[in-house]
């Protein structure tokens, strides 16, 4: 009993949410991700940096480990092939003594420079304006402008963390196989193991650069009904979850997905496609594994490893 109780508490989403706050979300939007997997890796996540939070008394010590998790993330994205597309894409991040507050790197950082100091924290709860309210080191208020805040991300970030008060972090980023895919009119097709576990977890938007509210109201529907991603037409991704690895562990595997597609495609070989029934059968088999974990919690120990090794200083 007290290993099951120390599992489900490792699962909760880092904010209390009352059961009024998902009045306005689909009864599916709390994914039914690695339900039955009680085996956890024992070793902890090894951030930089985590004794240094009193040098940074402007912050709390809780809003420091959100600024250390969020630009590990950025780091970890670059190392995996998500930092080639300049300073346009973007990681949001919820602030989880503010939950109506978010993070996110500064525009015109990339992903490899992102530091827990350089994030920039944007308000967004009622009476803000679309971009939000940027919150200074002294804690006073300014609307948000497109120097430092990238404002084309933030209607977006805002409309999913108001739609789902379960989804803690959201990545945007324009991986080239997933705009390859995202383009054709099939999209992603069941064509590996990673299509295979996102089955039913990934959606679709055209390509839309309007600022109408439009655009963000549509993306942010599809998370109220459970999604994981949504592909933008031409475009990218956008992938939610209840933290920085839940999100990271979607984005990853849409990737590969999308990368799978295209080589089997030009292969210019007839191509297996598991019917309907079997993608359901297997999906549930997936995630009802006592093994196997859909929620970036095996991995992410290990990237925040692999990213001390190799691209340290994001805890500056």
């Amino acid at each position: 009993m007290l290993l099951l109780a120390a599992v489900m508490a490792a699962h909760a989403p880092r904010h209390n949410v009352s059961a009024q706050s998902y009045a306005h979300c689909n009864a599916s939007c709390a994914s039914r991700i690695s339900v039955n997997q009680v085996y956890k890796n024992p070793r902890p996540v090894e951030y930089l940096g985590q004794s240094h939070a009193a040098l940074h008394p402007q912050w709390s010590d809780s809003e420091w480990e959100d600024r250390l998790e969020l630009a590990a993330l950025g780091r970890i994205m670059y190392i995996y092939g998500f930092g080639s597309d300049l300073a346009a894409q973007c990681i949001m991040s919820r602030v989880r003594d503010e939950p109506d507050t978010m993070l996110m790197n500064e525009w015109g950082f990339f992903f490899e420079e992102t530091t827990a100091s350089s994030l920039v924290k944007v308000r967004f709860g009622e009476g803000t304006p679309v971009e939000g309210r940027l919150v200074g080191l002294d804690g006073k208020e300014t609307d948000a402008k497109a120097d430092v805040v990238n404002i084309g991300c933030v209607p977006v970030g805002r409309a999913i963390f108001e739609m789902r008060p379960d989804v803690n972090t959201v990545i945007h980023a324009h991986p080239y196989s997933v705009m390859a895919v995202a383009t054709s009119q099939d999209g992603l097709l069941p064509l590996s193991q990673a299509a295979f576990f996102l089955h039913g977890q990934i959606g679709r938007y055209k390509y839309d650069f309007s600022y109408g509210s439009e655009f963000e109201d549509a993306i942010a529907a599809q998370f109220g009904e459970g999604k994981r991603a949504v592909m933008l037409e031409h475009h990218g991704l956008y992938a939610v979850g209840t933290s920085a690895r839940d999100a990271f562990f979607v984005a990853f595997h849409l990737n590969q997905a999308c990368e799978v597609q295209l080589k089997a495609q030009s292969s210019g070989q007839p191509l297996v496609t598991p019917d309907e029934a079997h993608l359901a059968a297997q999906y549930e088999d997936m995630i009802s594994s006592p093994d196997y974990a859909y929620d970036g919690s095996r991995e992410w120990a290990g990237c925040v490893r692999k990213l001390n090794r190799e691209l340290p200083g994001y805890e500056a």
